[in-house]
């Protein structure tokens, strides 16, 4: 801070970007009078005015007898674009323009920003600099670097959606993973299912991890024992293929399984792959249920049978904690868990007068199964 003469208003928005940048964080004294005379060079009343300021536009508080303590200001929305941050080739599209149409309906827009390019880190920081009013993330990062993530909560709110960031706190939307599994493989071991098998891909996003605590879970609710011969996971994140070699082994087995809860609808065409592959039916032989409701797979005339998150709810807790965050910006941060519900189709082995007729998330054409060989599993319907 050297060459001209400093004022007030200079120096109220000197400490007001510390603030922001968290050379004070939220609660701490601010350098006396007489040391920010020092630092900046002038008069202990222009220092009087420029804290007077500070206070008045709500980055700072009186603290008698102690001095001035920093206080996070109101959030200024230099835009009103929210980014959507997520790998363009797995982008929820219904979540997507359910959250843009109530967006656009509150004064914002939202634009989809990929971190499949920039990563997780570079989208915020890319949203942040851009002047994004705010982000919802959808984080492919198992491990993000949580300095860089927290720099960019100091600019403009973070709302987390599907699971967390993790060692970075922050507000949060998220399905109940951990329920929607246990209810799966309970709905499985009503329908008679014993050994009853998990696939699917297995990585370190609490989503996942969640969703495997429910599986363990659902088998002790039905009296069954987890056995690790059933934990028959095709691929992790970090692959770009499955690999199906220990669950077309296990298939062969006398004792095989003959249900498979899968983590992702997007594994369930790979696993009937290799159910198909090893000469069982589905359902009759081994039944499925997957989870996300979002892949339109048929088995015949049977659909697959799925655990369905409320899309619209999760749109709309996103909206809700975006206009809490901005309106709050030191609030404590928030998670909001929210309900799912089982879908019956076929795929699970229950009778048809049992079977929804809900439709899927995607619109993408129906994956049919009726027509397989060992060359084209699926053709479109």
């Amino acid at each position: 801070m050297s060459g001209k003469k400093l004022g007030s208003m200079d120096i109220a928005s000197h400490l007001r970007q510390s603030i922001r940048e968290g050379v004070y964080v939220q609660g701490s004294l601010l350098p006396t009078e007489r040391e920010l005379q020092e630092q900046f060079k002038v008069s202990r009343g222009t220092i009087r005015r420029s804290l007077a300021l500070l206070i008045e536009s709500g980055w700072a508080e009186s603290s008698p007898n102690r001095g001035v303590r920093a206080k996070m200001g109101p959030i200024t929305i230099r835009n009103a674009i929210v980014a959507y941050i997520d790998h363009l080739g797995s982008v929820r599209k219904s979540l997507f323009f359910a959250l843009g149409r109530l967006l656009q309906e509150n004064g914002f827009h939202l634009v989809h920003v990929d971190s499949a390019i920039r990563g997780t880190e570079g989208a915020l920081e890319y949203a942040a600099e851009e002047g994004f009013a705010a982000a919802v993330v959808w984080s492919k990062t198992g491990f993000p670097d949580a300095e860089r993530i927290k720099a960019v909560q100091r600019k403009m709110p973070v709302i987390a959606v599907d699971h967390g960031l993790r060692n970075v706190p922050t507000d949060l939307v998220v399905c109940d993973n951990h329920e929607g599994a246990r209810m799966a493989v309970g709905h499985l071991a009503k329908l008679g299912r014993k050994r009853i098998a998990i696939s699917g891909m297995f990585d370190s996003l609490d989503v996942n991890q969640e969703r495997f605590s429910g599986y363990i879970q659902g088998l002790f609710d039905s009296g069954l024992q987890p056995n690790t011969d059933e934990f028959l996971f095709t691929m992790t994140s970090g692959m770009t293929q499955h690999s199906n070699r220990l669950l077309a082994l296990r298939l062969r087995d006398a004792d095989r399984p003959d249900a498979i809860f899968v983590l992702q609808d997007m594994s369930v065409p790979n696993v009937i792959r290799v159910v198909l592959q090893a000469g069982l039916r589905v359902p009759d032989d081994v039944a499925i249920v997957g989870f996300d409701n979002d892949v339109p797979v048929q088995i015949g005339n049977k659909g697959l049978t799925t655990i369905a998150p409320n899309v619209l709810a999760v749109a709309e807790g996103c909206l809700q904690m975006v206009k809490h965050r901005l309106a709050n910006p030191v609030a404590p941060y928030e998670r909001l868990s929210l309900p799912v519900e089982l879908i019956v189709r076929g795929s699970c082995g229950a009778p048809e007068l049992e079977w929804d007729n809900k439709p899927y998330y995607s619109n993408d054409r129906k994956i049919n199964t009726e027509a397989y060989h060992s060359e084209a599993m699926f053709i479109d319907s």
